[in-house]
Protein backbone atom coordinates (compact mmCIF):
# COMPACT_ATOMS: atom_id res chain seq x y z
CA UNK A 1 0.00 0.00 0.00
CA UNK A 2 1.63 3.37 -0.96
CA UNK A 3 2.83 5.36 2.29
CA UNK A 4 -0.17 8.37 1.30
CA UNK A 5 -2.90 6.09 0.96
CA UNK A 6 -2.17 4.80 4.46
CA UNK A 7 -2.03 7.89 5.74
CA UNK A 8 -5.34 8.55 4.13
CA UNK A 9 -6.60 5.67 5.73
CA UNK A 10 -5.49 6.33 8.95
CA UNK A 11 -6.97 10.16 9.19
CA UNK A 12 -10.24 8.62 7.96
CA UNK A 13 -10.32 6.26 10.76
CA UNK A 14 -9.66 8.97 13.45
CA UNK A 15 -12.70 10.83 12.41
CA UNK A 16 -15.25 8.11 12.12
CA UNK A 17 -14.44 7.00 15.67
CA UNK A 18 -14.59 10.43 16.42
CA UNK A 19 -17.88 10.61 15.37
CA UNK A 20 -18.66 7.32 16.82
CA UNK A 21 -17.33 8.47 20.09
CA UNK A 22 -18.65 12.07 20.18
CA UNK A 23 -22.58 10.25 18.69
CA UNK A 24 -22.35 12.18 15.71
CA UNK A 25 -22.38 8.38 14.11
CA UNK A 26 -24.88 6.27 16.20
CA UNK A 27 -24.49 2.32 15.35
CA UNK A 28 -23.53 1.58 11.93
CA UNK A 29 -25.64 4.22 10.72
CA UNK A 30 -24.30 6.69 8.65
CA UNK A 31 -21.29 6.56 6.02
CA UNK A 32 -17.78 8.97 5.46
CA UNK A 33 -15.45 8.99 2.50
CA UNK A 34 -12.85 10.87 1.18
CA UNK A 35 -11.02 12.08 -2.30
CA UNK A 36 -7.94 10.39 -3.30
CA UNK A 37 -7.35 11.86 -6.84
CA UNK A 38 -9.38 9.62 -8.78
CA UNK A 39 -10.42 7.28 -6.53
CA UNK A 40 -12.49 7.23 -3.13
CA UNK A 41 -12.16 5.88 0.39
CA UNK A 42 -14.97 5.00 1.82
CA UNK A 43 -16.40 3.13 4.81
CA UNK A 44 -17.53 -0.13 4.76
CA UNK A 45 -20.83 -1.02 4.61
CA UNK A 46 -22.59 -2.25 8.39
CA UNK A 47 -19.82 -1.97 10.58
CA UNK A 48 -19.04 -1.10 14.37
CA UNK A 49 -16.91 2.35 14.13
CA UNK A 50 -15.13 1.82 17.19
CA UNK A 51 -13.71 -1.78 16.06
CA UNK A 52 -13.00 -0.27 12.57
CA UNK A 53 -9.26 -0.28 11.35
CA UNK A 54 -7.52 1.72 8.58
CA UNK A 55 -7.22 -1.44 6.55
CA UNK A 56 -11.25 -2.14 6.44
CA UNK A 57 -11.95 0.81 3.94
CA UNK A 58 -12.95 0.36 0.81
CA UNK A 59 -11.13 1.60 -2.26
CA UNK A 60 -13.64 2.85 -5.12
CA UNK A 61 -12.45 4.18 -8.37
CA UNK A 62 -14.53 7.58 -9.68
CA UNK A 63 -16.19 5.69 -12.39
CA UNK A 64 -17.57 3.11 -9.55
CA UNK A 65 -14.95 0.54 -9.98
CA UNK A 66 -14.76 -1.46 -6.69
CA UNK A 67 -10.81 -1.48 -5.86
CA UNK A 68 -10.77 -3.29 -2.70
CA UNK A 69 -12.69 -4.35 0.42
CA UNK A 70 -16.98 -3.65 0.70
CA UNK A 71 -18.15 0.17 0.33
CA UNK A 72 -20.93 1.32 2.24
CA UNK A 73 -24.57 0.94 1.00
CA UNK A 74 -24.34 4.42 0.20
CA UNK A 75 -21.94 4.70 -2.13
CA UNK A 76 -23.62 5.87 -5.03
CA UNK A 77 -24.21 9.14 -2.99
CA UNK A 78 -20.46 9.77 -2.39
CA UNK A 79 -19.80 9.23 -6.19
CA UNK A 80 -22.64 11.41 -7.58
CA UNK A 81 -21.53 14.27 -5.30
CA UNK A 82 -17.89 13.92 -6.01
CA UNK A 83 -18.59 13.94 -9.88
CA UNK A 84 -20.77 16.81 -9.86
CA UNK A 85 -19.20 19.00 -7.10
CA UNK A 86 -15.15 19.07 -8.15
CA UNK A 87 -14.12 21.33 -5.07
CA UNK A 88 -15.32 18.30 -1.99
CA UNK A 89 -13.04 16.26 -0.97
CA UNK A 90 -14.69 14.54 1.61
CA UNK A 91 -18.46 13.53 2.33
CA UNK A 92 -19.87 13.44 5.36
CA UNK A 93 -23.66 11.03 5.58
CA UNK A 94 -25.29 10.37 9.45
CA UNK A 95 -28.82 10.32 10.58
CA UNK A 96 -28.60 13.23 12.71
CA UNK A 97 -32.09 13.17 14.85
CA UNK A 98 -32.67 17.18 14.72
CA UNK A 99 -31.64 16.83 10.57
CA UNK A 100 -34.08 14.03 10.32
CA UNK A 101 -36.70 15.87 12.27
CA UNK A 102 -36.42 19.16 10.42
CA UNK A 103 -36.80 17.90 7.45
CA UNK A 104 -39.76 16.31 7.82
CA UNK A 105 -41.64 19.59 8.08
CA UNK A 106 -39.83 22.00 5.71
CA UNK A 107 -38.09 21.96 2.41
CA UNK A 108 -35.78 24.76 3.45
CA UNK A 109 -33.96 25.14 7.07
CA UNK A 110 -32.60 28.81 8.04
CA UNK A 111 -29.58 29.34 8.95
CA UNK A 112 -29.54 31.91 12.14
CA UNK A 113 -25.38 31.71 13.02
CA UNK A 114 -22.33 32.93 11.32
CA UNK A 115 -20.54 29.40 11.31
CA UNK A 116 -23.42 28.11 9.76
CA UNK A 117 -23.59 30.73 6.96
CA UNK A 118 -19.84 29.84 6.52
CA UNK A 119 -20.28 26.45 6.65
CA UNK A 120 -23.39 25.43 4.60
CA UNK A 121 -24.74 28.66 2.73
CA UNK A 122 -27.54 31.33 2.81
CA UNK A 123 -29.70 28.23 3.49
CA UNK A 124 -29.76 24.23 4.25
CA UNK A 125 -31.70 22.58 1.35
CA UNK A 126 -34.29 19.54 1.77
CA UNK A 127 -34.12 16.56 -0.96
CA UNK A 128 -37.04 14.66 -1.29
CA UNK A 129 -37.24 11.30 0.11
CA UNK A 130 -36.01 8.59 -2.30
CA UNK A 131 -34.95 5.45 -1.26
CA UNK A 132 -31.85 4.69 0.82
CA UNK A 133 -28.94 3.69 -1.20
CA UNK A 134 -30.55 4.66 -4.50
CA UNK A 135 -29.06 5.90 -8.19
CA UNK A 136 -32.00 8.60 -7.68
CA UNK A 137 -31.62 9.93 -4.25
CA UNK A 138 -28.11 10.07 -5.33
CA UNK A 139 -28.65 12.05 -7.95
CA UNK A 140 -31.09 14.01 -6.55
CA UNK A 141 -28.65 15.24 -3.42
CA UNK A 142 -25.94 15.90 -5.31
CA UNK A 143 -27.81 18.02 -8.02
CA UNK A 144 -29.55 19.95 -5.14
CA UNK A 145 -25.69 20.69 -3.38
CA UNK A 146 -24.93 22.18 -7.44
CA UNK A 147 -28.06 24.06 -7.72
CA UNK A 148 -27.92 25.97 -4.33
CA UNK A 149 -24.19 26.05 -3.79
CA UNK A 150 -24.90 25.01 0.16
CA UNK A 151 -22.01 22.49 1.24
CA UNK A 152 -24.97 20.45 2.95
CA UNK A 153 -28.30 19.25 2.52
CA UNK A 154 -30.78 17.62 4.70
CA UNK A 155 -32.98 14.12 3.29
CA UNK A 156 -36.51 13.61 3.98
CA UNK A 157 -37.03 10.52 6.04
CA UNK A 158 -33.51 9.95 6.29
CA UNK A 159 -30.23 12.23 7.19
CA UNK A 160 -28.16 14.76 6.31
CA UNK A 161 -25.30 14.88 3.56
CA UNK A 162 -22.36 17.48 4.43
CA UNK A 163 -19.73 17.93 1.94
CA UNK A 164 -16.24 19.62 2.52
CA UNK A 165 -12.75 20.61 1.30
CA UNK A 166 -11.21 18.06 3.65
CA UNK A 167 -12.34 15.92 6.25
CA UNK A 168 -12.37 17.93 9.37
CA UNK A 169 -14.51 20.91 7.08
CA UNK A 170 -17.18 17.93 6.47
CA UNK A 171 -17.26 16.77 9.56
CA UNK A 172 -17.63 20.39 10.72
CA UNK A 173 -20.54 20.94 8.28
CA UNK A 174 -22.33 17.97 9.14
CA UNK A 175 -22.58 19.48 12.88
CA UNK A 176 -23.20 22.62 11.54
CA UNK A 177 -26.54 21.30 9.63
CA UNK A 178 -27.89 19.57 12.20
CA UNK A 179 -27.20 22.29 14.49
CA UNK A 180 -29.15 24.83 12.14
CA UNK A 181 -32.02 22.20 12.32
CA UNK A 182 -32.00 22.05 16.06
CA UNK A 183 -32.23 25.69 15.97
CA UNK A 184 -35.17 25.79 13.47
CA UNK A 185 -37.15 23.61 15.62
CA UNK A 186 -36.74 25.53 18.81
CA UNK A 187 -37.69 28.52 17.21
CA UNK A 188 -40.16 27.76 15.08
CA UNK A 189 -43.35 30.10 14.95
CA UNK A 190 -41.32 32.28 17.36
CA UNK A 191 -40.49 35.14 14.79
CA UNK A 192 -36.33 34.17 15.03
CA UNK A 193 -34.21 36.69 13.49
CA UNK A 194 -31.97 36.23 10.60
CA UNK A 195 -28.76 37.72 9.40
CA UNK A 196 -29.76 40.03 6.38
CA UNK A 197 -29.02 37.94 3.78
CA UNK A 198 -25.56 40.55 2.54
CA UNK A 199 -23.81 39.50 6.12
CA UNK A 200 -24.82 36.17 5.05
CA UNK A 201 -22.82 36.34 2.23
CA UNK A 202 -20.26 37.90 3.41
CA UNK A 203 -19.51 35.19 6.07
CA UNK A 204 -20.07 32.41 3.26
CA UNK A 205 -17.37 33.87 1.01
CA UNK A 206 -15.40 35.29 3.87
CA UNK A 207 -15.13 31.40 4.55
CA UNK A 208 -14.15 30.45 1.37
CA UNK A 209 -10.40 31.50 2.54
CA UNK A 210 -10.82 29.71 5.61
CA UNK A 211 -9.25 26.27 6.01
CA UNK A 212 -9.86 24.10 8.94
CA UNK A 213 -7.65 21.73 9.81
Amino acid sequence: MPPEEELVRRELLRFVRRGAREGVLRGTFGNVSVRMGDEVLITPTASDYLRLRAGDMAVVGLDGDVRAGRPSSELELHLAIYRRLPQASAVWHDHAPYAVAAALITNEVPIFTGEGHGLIGLHLPVAAYRPAGSALLASEAADLLLETGASACLMRNHGLCATGRNLMEAYSCAIAADEAALHYLLTRGMGPRSLDSAEARRIRETFAGYHMH
